[in-house]
């Protein structure tokens, strides 16, 4: 049985068309395309720096580093094991010289972390508030989809203090929480757009992305959305391109 650290029963997921190798727990958080949107709806050009935080087994920092050529990936991640993980992944995948990932929480971040900045910064927040809907048995599943001591506003707080002055913030959240997103945000932080994700045509969409863009003023923008599926299973060709052939998703 192949493991890593502390975690056991590890399996093979590709990503993008197969430029990304990501091993992940058999029985814990498990990829899903949710990661691969968020790191597409990333403005980065070649040569900028970017950070994942909650980085996981490194799915959105591989995706983001394996479609912009030259782009540099800065992963936090606070379970020691899935950092580790992450690591391996970025050597697996070919992409260790622009991947790298720190061990730490984004509440006593480590040296290095909590003073730099970067032009673009990326996260996929845990979707459950403390308190609400049942806490998965694994621990590691636990700990990435419901908030501990940092809350949703602890995370956006984080991201954009880590960002330059016209850098983006970029997150996937639950669509049913995006009124406390936009609470919190307001319009201190620059300009924000946002894009539903939607399972089928007619749907109501289950996630958002929201991205900031740092001193730029305007109002908020909400774009139609992604529509995922043509019949619940197949991609849409719009989806298909970003999923498959590491399209970008424009905001």
């Amino acid at each position: 049985m192949s493991t890593v650290g502390q975690i056991s029963g590890l399996t093979e997921t590709y990503l993008l068309g197969q430029r990304v190798t990501c091993l992940q727990p058999e029985n814990g958080f498990r990829v899903a395309i949710d990661a691969v949107l968020l790191a597409a709806a990333v403005p980065a050009q070649p040569g900028q720096r970017t950070m994942d935080v909650g980085c996981g087994s490194g799915a959105a920092a591989l995706c983001l580093a394996a479609r912009i050529d030259g782009v540099h990936v800065t992963g936090l991640e606070r379970q020691s094991d899935l950092a580790e993980l992450a690591r391996r992944n970025a050597v697996l995948s070919g992409l260790a010289a622009r991947v790298d990932v720190v061990s730490g929480d984004l509440l006593d971040p480590p040296d290095g972390v909590g003073e730099a900045v970067f032009d673009h910064v990326f996260a996929n927040p845990p979707y459950m508030k403390s308190g609400t809907g049942k806490t998965p048995a694994n621990r590691a599943k636990a700990l990435a989809t419901i908030e501990g001591d940092a809350g949703l506003g602890n995370w956006l707080e984080f991201c954009l203090a880590r960002t330059t002055p016209s850098g983006t913030v970029t997150i996937v959240h639950r669509h049913d929480r995006l009124g406390e997103i936009l609470h919190y945000l307001g319009d201190r932080h620059g300009r924000i757009a946002v894009m539903p994700l939607i399972p089928t045509q007619g749907a109501a969409p289950k996630r958002i992305l929201v991205q900031v863009t740092k001193g730029q003023d305007g109002p908020m923008f909400e774009n139609d959305g992604l529509i995922l599926h043509e019949d619940g299973r197949t991609y849409t060709n719009v989806a298909e391109a970003i999923l498959r052939h590491a399209q970008p998703l424009n905001m």
